[in-house]
C-alpha cells in the first residue's frame, strides 16, 4: 500500500500523531475498481474517509434521467464520507471510475474509535469538507462568472488529463457548455 503519499497528504491538513498515524496505517484497505465501473454513494465505500492512490473519479447526480457532473477526483486527493449525500440532493449519486482505481479506506467498524481515541481525525474530516464545499464553490462561481474559454482553460490547466479520459459531453456538461463548443475550444487550444 502507498502509506508515504497517503500521509503526506493529511499531512497538508495537518499534524497528526504518532498514535493516529499506527492506526490509520493498520486499519487501511485497498479497493481496486475497473475503468467505467460505476457505484452508488450510498454504498458503503463511501460511508469511510477514502484515498485516491491512483485513478480519476467522477462524481455526477442522475434525476429524470438527466446526468449532471458535479466534481472530480484525481490521485493523492482525500475523499470525505458521503454515504448520506443522496438523501439531501433527492437525486441518485454516483461515481464513475474513469480509468483504473485503486482507493485506500478503512472498514466503517473503525470510525467510532477514530473519532473517539483521536480529536485530530475530527479536525482532518472538518478540513476536508471545508475544501469539498470550497471546490463546489469555486466552481459554481466559474460557471456564473466566467465565459465559456476562460472556464476551459481554468480545467485545462488544473485537470489537463480529464481531456483523454472522459467523454467530451461529461466535461462540456461539467463546464456548462454544449458540446460543440467544447470541441471548438479544444481546437483551438491545440492551434496555439
Amino acid at each position: 500500500m502507498e502509506n508515504e503519499s497517503y500521509f503526506k497528504k493529511i499531512g497538508v491538513y495537518l499534524s497528526t500523531s504518532y498514535a493516529l498515524r499506527c492506526y490509520l496505517g493498520y486499519i487501511q484497505e485497498e479497493h481496486m475498481f475497473k475503468k467505467k465501473q460505476v457505484i452508488n454513494v450510498s454504498d458503503q465505500y463511501f460511508s469511510t474517509l477514502l484515498f485516491v492512490s491512483t485513478g480519476t473519479l467522477r462524481l455526477y447526480a442522475v434525476k429524470n434521467e438527466e446526468e449532471a457532473t458535479i466534481l472530480f477526483w484525481q490521485k493523492d486527493q482525500f475523499i470525505p464520507p458521503m454515504h448520506t449525500l443522496g438523501q439531501y440532493t433527492q437525486k441518485e449519486i454516483y461515481i464513475e471510475f474513469l480509468e483504473e482505481t485503486t482507493l485506500i479506506s478503512y472498514s466503517e467498524k473503525h470510525t467510532t474509535n477514530l473519532y473517539k481515541l483521536f480529536p485530530e481525525f475530527h479536525e482532518l474530516i472538518s478540513k476536508l469538507y471545508q475544501q469539498q464545499v470550497t471546490e463546489l464553490i469555486m466552481h459554481a462561481q466559474s460557471l456564473a462568472h466566467l465565459n465559456a474559454s476562460s472556464r476551459f482553460n481554468a480545467l485545462m490547466k488544473s485537470k489537463p488529463a480529464l481531456f483523454n479520459l472522459c467523454e467530451l459531453k461529461i466535461i462540456a456538461n461539467y463546464l456548462g457548455i454544449h458540446p460543440k463548443v467544447l470541441s471548438r475550444l479544444r481546437a483551438e487550444a491545440v492551434k496555439k
